[in-house]
């Protein structure tokens, strides 16, 4: 449904057919010419796990195909063939094989193709046996044991077959874990016969139960081996550059050549608690601790303190750079949030703890308007590494403590809020008492005489969908409460319900009607009043209703057809109930908007659904608006009186920004946008959403504060991320384990809330967006007065060129945060302008 990297790779490989094909040695159609011995899988069931879903390669035949004997060589890719079995999913394939009674096993092979349109090669293919108890231990990996037979072949497309004839195992179920995201494609697996003699000896390791796998054990596995080895070729590489002395060089490769010995104790050692918080282990403190060394080498101090650009992203493996002014400065209002931070690396042998005070700001020592913030690293089910989350750290005994790992760099985020001081310019200062000392460093707040507004005039939202436990999004019980203060406390406004809220296709919340199509019976409201009371002062309320099926359901078993006068009855009775009861509970109708259809796009019919619903509801005239979210890549495709019955279109922002859509010569992405600003101008309210994931790896200045200056720059007023809960079925703290792209821009596990960096950014591109709403106020309240001169003029031409002028250096359809493209110091080097030209029209 979302625009994703992953289904713009899957368009890819559907349409990659035929290439210069390279084939390994026994990929024939007759099976491989040096089997070791009798295929015992030969015939035997298996089963899938999750079940096989690529569209060009899946049928029926899918439960015997990998063990009937049948290779298949062709030019042709193999996932384009119905005999092979593949996946596109971003969790290991777990394929369980059946061989009816416990054997002894020799060896086992795996035929699968790649090499072209995304399709890569198995990272691990981890060999698991079990004997009638169904405890699994783990014998192997298929892909490194079969290495000794030479290295793969193919070039550009080719098949391969991994084996080994070197397992002396035994058992009656062989599990093999499949890693290749994300696609998977097998054609053929054997199972090679062993000697008796194997069958009495032990199975090696402790046993796991087959419901452990999956994206359980063998996810945390593979993600802290992928980390491992990446930082320990990286640090491997840093020790050969130029200029690192020779001592120096041999003590870190004789240390990364050690870890790397036990590389398989330490992917497979943690808790059941296991977070993806660096350094995962100690054998990952060991890795990092020879970044330390490098650093000392090169001459850095036991902490070295630093600065970066504010948004742009750190680096776990590098040297910090300490070219810059060392110095925390924030330029705000009162009773806005605004984000200042320093950084500190460590080149000592072992952690240290940094303790500090923040001094000579107004209120005494550490003041209560600043929250202080140990910016916490976690690595990403993509294996990249990102420090993003902010955990709080308060102050005991009037200092603030945080640790810094041995060769890594601790971020310490600020985020001022003040309310009631003075405005006025404070020069302070970051006090460091640690065991390794710190001189002090400037820490400056210009507070600007302005007055940051109560209520915000950006919507903000984002499929929250906190009214629901436990499906999409990970809203549970324990932090429900906790998401909701959190997302408003970030200027989330504009909540959005479940259908379960309102949707008349669940009896609960319909109601019933007579044979014509009147009410005879309200719906339930417990939903409904339950959901808005945790809401308490939003500017709106957005439900996804969720009317796909198109007719009104009059029965559990029927409905009206959405061109019968019942139809048009009961949804102007469904909606003129729900804006009356909205009412009732302090709300004005036109709070309420409602989502009918999901993204609809090209596909006629769901125009005409919502066309359907929203002509019924404009007929009842309640206010309640109709909110759509259209996905049309030609705007001259879509139905024009489905969106002219809309109160409000929100266009994909990728889609508005980058349309490809063949509508009209030279730039078809303007006319595009010049659709949607004509829609605006008729009096059709303007938004945006996006969703593109995974979160972690967006770049929260390029895109998601960035959202907000679109938003100006286009006349919308509102935004929207999909999803500001969606963790992609997993805790935030373990990507490891997610079984889809996760999207929330803070970090959520079932009984905790944390901040995140993406979020934040998110709420101060509201406020950015304010900053305009404001100057544009104040230039036509001092023109009303009759005032002129250069001030007035500076100002309009600064509204005037600098939205577009940061907008316009920013836009990419996927801003990914590793961009080295990107300036991400230009918002606020913009809104401190506008900050002195507010405050200059203020003294005239």
């Amino acid at each position: 449904m979302k625009w994703t990297v992953a289904a713009i790779a899957l368009l890819m490989v559907g349409r990659a057919w035929a290439q210069d094909t390279a084939v390994s040695p026994g990929a024939s159609g007759a099976g491989p010419a040096d089997r070791p011995s009798k295929n015992i899988a030969l015939g035997m069931s298996y089963t899938l796990e999750p079940a096989p879903n690529y569209e060009y390669c899946t049928d029926a035949a899918d439960v015997k195909q990998l063990t009937d004997g049948v290779y298949h060589q062709t030019k042709e890719s193999l996932w384009t063939r119905s005999s092979t079995v593949g996946w596109q999913e971003k969790r290991p394939v777990i394929i369980t094989l059946d061989l009816g009674t416990v054997k002894p096993i020799r060896g086992v092979s795996f035929n699968t193709a790649g090499g072209r349109a995304g399709v890569t090669w198995p990272a691990a293919i981890r060999v698991f046996t079990a004997d009638e108890d169904l405890e699994f231990h783990e014998i192997g990996d298929l892909v490194a044991l079969s290495a000794q037979y030479g290295p793969l072949v193919p070039t550009v497309y080719g098949t391969h077959r991994y084996w080994t004839d070197q397992l002396r195992t035994h058992g009656r179920y062989v599990c093999l874990a499949v890693w290749n995201e994300p696609f998977t494609f097998v054609d053929e697996i054997e199972v090679y016969a062993g000697v008796p003699e194997w069958l009495i000896e032990p199975l090696p390791g402790p046993g796991i139960a087959k419901s452990r796998m999956g994206t359980g054990v063998l996810g945390v596995q593979a993600g802290i081996r992928n980390r491992l080895e990446q930082d320990i070729q990286a640090l491997r590489n840093a020790a050969e550059e130029e200029g690192v002395p020779v001592q120096t060089r041999q003590h870190v490769l004789g240390e990364l050549t050690a870890v790397e010995e036990e590389l398989g104790q330490a992917y497979r050692t943690f808790g059941h608690n296991f977070r993806a918080v660096l350094p995962l282990n100690s054998w990952h403190e060991r890795v990092l601790c020879t970044q330390a060394w490098l650093w000392r080498a090169k001459g850095l101090e036991p902490l070295t303190f630093w600065r970066s650009n504010l948004w742009d992203p750190l680096t776990l493996i590098g040297m910090p750079d300490t070219t810059g002014k060392l110095a925390v400065e924030v330029h705000l209002m009162r009773r806005e949030y605004r984000a200042a931070a320093f950084n500190v690396s460590n080149s000592g042998d072992g952690p240290m703890e940094v303790r500090f005070r923040l001094s000579g700001l107004p209120g005494g020592d550490n003041p209560g308007y600043v929250t202080v913030h140990e910016v916490a690293w976690t690595d990403t089910a993509n294996g990249i590494p990102v420090a993003a989350a902010l955990p709080e750290v308060f102050a005991e005994d009037n200092l603030y403590t945080v640790t810094v790992p041995s060769g890594m760099t601790r971020q310490v985020w600020l985020t001022f809020h003040p309310v009631d001081v003075e405005p006025g310019t404070y020069e302070g200062e970051v006090i460091v008492q640690s065991v390794a000392g710190g001189k002090p460093f400037p820490l400056r707040m210009h507070l600007y005489p302005l007055d940051f507004p109560e209520k915000q005039s950006l919507h903000l939202g984002g499929w929250d969908y906190t009214d629901e436990f436990g499906k999409t999004n990970l809203v549970t019980e324990q932090n429900q409460s906790l998401i909701i203060r959190h997302l408003r406390e970030r200027f989330v406004d504009s909540p959005w319900g479940t259908p379960r809220i309102l949707n008349p296709y669940y009896p609960e919340v319909r109601g019933t009607y007579d044979a014509q199509g009147a009410m005879t019976a309200p719906p339930d409201t417990t939903k409904f009043d339950a959901w808005i009371e945790s809401w308490p002062g939003a500017a709106q309320y957005h439900i996804f209703v969720r009317v796909g099926g198109g007719g009104f359901p009059a029965t559990p078993n029927g409905s009206w057809d959405m061109d019968t006068l019942e139809f048009t009855t009961a949804v102007k009775a469904w909606v003129t109930f729900w804006a009356g009861h909205a009412v009732k509970k302090g709300l004005n109708p036109e709070q309420l908007a409602l989502l009918l259809v999901d993204e609809p796009d090209e596909e006629p019919q769901r125009d005409h659904v919502i066309l359907a619903w929203a002509r019924a509801m404009r007929a009842a005239d309640t206010g309640v608006r109709i909110w759509e979210n259209p996905n049309h890549r030609d705007m001259g495709q879509a139905m024009e009186e489905m969106i002219d019955v809309c109160h409000v279109v929100c266009p994909h922002f990728g889609i508005y920004q980058n349309s490809s859509s063949p509508v009209r010569p030279p730039d078809p992405a303007q006319a595009y946008r010049d659709y949607y600003v004509k829609k605006r101008d008729q009096g059709i309210r303007l938004e945006f959403y996006s969703a593109h994931g995974p979160s972690r790896l967006m770049d929260p200045y390029a895109y998601y504060r960035h959202m907000a200056w679109a938003c100006w720059h286009y006349g919308a007023t509102g935004m929207y991320f999909w999803s500001l809960t969606d963790t992609g079925g997993a805790s935030s703290w373990n990507e490891y384990v997610t079984t889809r792209l996760p999207y929330a821009p803070l970090f959520l596990a079932k009984d905790s809330v944390t901040a995140g960096k993406h979020l934040e950014a998110l709420r101060e591109g509201v406020e950015d967006y304010e900053y305009f709403v404001m100057l544009d106020r104040a230039i036509r309240e001092a023109a009303a007065q009759g005032a002129t001169g250069p001030e007035l003029e500076a100002a309009r031409q600064l509204l005037e060129s600098l939205p577009t002028n940061v907008f316009e250096a920013a836009v990419a359809e996927y801003p990914q945060w590793l961009d080295e493209n990107v300036d991400r110091t230009l918002a606020d080097e913009a809104r401190i302008r506008v900050l002195a030209a507010l405050t200059t029209l203020a003294e005239h």
